[in-house]
């Protein structure tokens, strides 16, 4: 199984972490943005810093420390109001589990189905959003992937995971590690990286052969 990152030649690469709330808000929109310019994403699981829960007030609190408060609950409003509009549930911002069942999940499919990656991102990661999935968890994660793809697909999953999808997944983090790319949401597109589902309009100006004015 090569399960290669093909980051030389795909048009686009996105790059996730289901444990992160900003990749819940820029899935969907990504999906929409490939499927709507008929663009096939190359879509690679990424482990990042998870975001921290605002501290606690307290009457000795220095500049600093209310500051980095202040940034974290105006983060946490920015996800309200978005995953609102998306209407989208996400029941807790600063979960950080072990993610490896679900990436070495991800790498599967993508090898074997990939006309079905979209699909079964949508529902894995729904189902950690709303449904508290535990994505270390190799018996439910296969049970997702037996739900997309059928067919015995869980059991074959959860063998490969445990044998050559540890090297798979370690290889990929490395790959990604060595060519710094280790943020989330995170695009590459034309040997340029983007983090931040806002900058999909400068994205679409670049596939479209940078005509005319940039958007930024």
């Amino acid at each position: 199984m090569s399960n290669e990152a093909h980051l030389d030649s795909a048009t686009l690469t996105v790059l996730l972490d289901i444990r992160h709330p900003f990749c819940h808000l820029a899935l969907p929109e990504a999906v929409a943005f490939g499927r709507a310019r008929g663009i096939e994403i190359n879509w690679l699981p990424v482990a990042v810093q998870t975001l921290r829960p605002p501290s606690a007030r307290s009457a000795g609190d220095d500049r600093s420390i209310r500051h980095k408060r202040n940034r974290a609950e105006m983060i946490a409003r920015e996800i309200d109001v978005y995953s609102s509009l998306q209407g989208l549930e996400l029941v807790d911002y600063y979960r950080d589990p072990d993610a490896t069942a679900v990436h070495q999940a991800w790498l599967w499919v993508r090898e074997h189905s990939p006309e079905s990656l979209e699909d079964f991102l949508s529902i894995v990661f729904r189902a950690y959003g709303s449904e508290g999935l535990d994505p270390g968890d190799l018996r439910a994660v296969s049970l997702l992937v037996e739900k997309v793809l059928g067919d015995g697909s869980g059991a074959a999953f959860s063998t490969w995971a445990s044998s050559a999808g540890v090297k798979v997944a370690q290889s990929l983090a490395s790959d990604l590690e060595a060519r710094g790319l280790s943020g989330a949401p995170l695009y590459q597109v034309a040997g340029q990286i983007f983090m931040g589902r806002q900058h999909l309009r400068m994205i679409e100006w670049i596939l479209e052969g940078e005509r005319g004015p940039g958007p930024i």
